[in-house]
């Protein structure tokens, strides 16, 4: 359920979706000026190698300190974006929605609000968010170490999210091994499986263990390594992913 935040917690939960990030972030913020603290936790995530995409406002200027700074991350890209007012903060798993620049001075000294939410307990309004940044970069100008936003070609300015190319196993394609009794249940009732996320009742194909609402989730950051909760199989508990979508159970009985 989305929570409310003050200056402080605003400031906090920044904090904590920068440094708790594991496959992407996305920081939209008109104006930048950044704290210690703030370059500390983007220099650690980058150090992780997690790409880290940061849009601000065409017509503002950063500090050159700052711009300098983020323009060293490895896994950084900065764009411009004209006429940007909205400010949001999100991850893989939790977002903020807010008043509040990534600016120094609104961080110690404005009176600011915002919203946290969670993929997990608000994931419409989670969507609907990263469906608007995805908007908001597709309208943004790359800005690049040799290179200004004005002077990138309007073919240059699609935003490409940077997706991993892992695939599921070879031995997940091939349909699972059962008994006769199995085989003639299926040819009755249909082979069912599970949401590998929400454990929704599903048709089986382990190459898209998702029902389409998680499914739209998932592929935002369309991570196959990223960590779910349901075996695609048996439906049980299980600590899953998109190329491992069954557990270690049904794989030993279908699919050796």
């Amino acid at each position: 359920m989305a929570d409310f935040l003050d200056a402080l917690g605003v400031s906090a939960a920044f904090i904590e979706i920068i440094k708790n990030a594991e496959e992407q972030i996305f920081i939209i913020s008109p104006y930048i000026s950044l704290t210690p603290h703030n370059k500390k936790y983007l220099q650690s995530i980058d150090d992780k190698k997690v790409p880290i995409d940061i849009v601000y406002r065409s017509d503002t200027n950063p500090n050159p300190e700052d711009l300098a700074f983020l323009k060293q991350l490895q896994s950084a890209q900065l764009y411009k974006c004209n006429d940007l007012h909205a400010k949001c903060y999100i991850n893989e798993q939790f977002g903020i929605i807010t008043s509040m620049n990534l600016y120094e001075h609104s961080q110690s000294n404005n009176w600011e609000m915002g919203v946290w939410f969670s993929r997990e307990t608000d994931p419409d309004l989670y969507i609907q968010t990263l469906e608007e940044v995805e908007r908001i970069l597709q309208a943004s100008s790359p800005e690049n170490n040799n290179q200004t936003a004005v002077a990138v070609t309007a073919n240059q300015r699609t935003y490409k999210p940077r997706k991993p190319i892992r695939t599921i196993s070879p031995k997940l394609k091939v349909p699972p091994k059962k008994r006769l009794f199995e085989k003639v249940v299926d040819s009755v009732l249909g082979e069912a499986a599970y949401c590998i996320r929400c454990g929704a009742t599903i048709d089986y194909n382990p190459e898209k263990p998702y029902c389409p609402k998680c499914f739209a989730s998932w592929a935002r950051f369309n991570n196959p390594d990223y960590k779910e909760k349901v075996c695609h199989k048996c439906g049980t508990k299980h600590t899953t992913t998109k190329i491992r979508p069954v557990c270690n159970d049904c794989y030993k009985t279908y699919y050796r």
